[in-house]
C-alpha cells in the first residue's frame, strides 16, 4: 500500500448500505463518488431482489436509449459503436464502471485513461466511476517472489505477454553505456 493510505477512509459500501442510521436510511458516505457508488449498489440489489419500482421495462429501455444517444451526440461514446451493445453494457453497469480507455483524445491526453486505470489498480488513487460493484480502492496484487534478473534491475522495462506487433519510438539523450535485451 502507498504511504499515508492509513489516514484515507476505505468505505465498505455493501456493509454501509445495509447499516441503517437512526432514521432508517443507509449510512451517508463522505464523498459524492462514494455516495453514487452506494446508491447504484442499492439500486442493483433492489432490481435483483425484484423490488423494482413500478416503471415498466419499456420505459427503462426508452430512457436508457435516450441517455445513450445523448452520450453519442456529446462525444462520450464512439458513433461507430452499436446502440444495442451500448444498451447491454449500460444495463450491466459496465458504462458506469471505470475502464482503461474512457477518454481517448488527442495525443497529449490519449494515455490519461490507461495510466489512470493502472494507478487505480495499484491502489494509488480511488477507482473512478459510479459502479457499486467496484471497490473504492483496489488492493494491488502481490508480485511473484521469483522474478527474472531483468525485473530486478533498475531502468526502463517493457514486458509483453501476447504476440503483438509493436513499434516503439524512444527519444533520449544517453550518456554512458546502453544495453538492450530482448527476451
Amino acid at each position: 500500500m502507498a504511504e499515508g493510505r492509513a489516514v484515507i477512509e476505505q468505505p465498505d459500501i455493501p456493509t454501509d448500505a445495509h447499516t441503517p442510521l437512526e432514521d432508517g436510511q443507509p449510512t451517508q458516505q463522505r464523498t459524492i463518488a462514494q455516495q453514487k457508488k452506494q446508491d447504484n449498489y442499492l439500486a442493483t440489489e433492489r432490481r435483483a431482489a425484484g423490488q423494482e419500482s413500478n416503471r415498466s421495462r419499456s420505459t427503462s429501455r426508452r430512457d436508457r436509449r435516450k441517455r445513450i444517444q445523448k452520450g453519442i451526440q456529446d462525444g462520450k461514446y464512439m458513433k461507430t459503436a452499436s446502440l444495442e451493445a451500448l444498451e447491454e453494457a449500460d444495463a450491466n453497469g459496465e458504462l458506469a464502471a471505470m475502464g482503461p480507455f474512457e477518454r481517448i483524445g488527442p495525443d497529449s491526453t490519449s494515455m490519461d485513461g490507461p495510466v489512470t486505470m493502472a494507478r487505480a489498480r495499484r491502489g494509488e488513487i480511488p477507482v473512478r466511476g459510479s459502479n457499486g460493484q467496484q471497490p473504492y480502492y483496489m488492493t494491488p496484487e502481490p508480485q511473484a517472489g521469483g522474478g527474472s534478473a531483468l525485473k530486478d534491475q533498475e531502468g526502463l522495462k517493457l514486458s509483453l505477454e501476447a504476440n503483438l506487433e509493436i513499434e516503439i519510438e524512444l527519444k533520449a539523450s544517453i550518456r554512458g553505456d546502453l544495453t538492450i535485451s530482448l527476451l
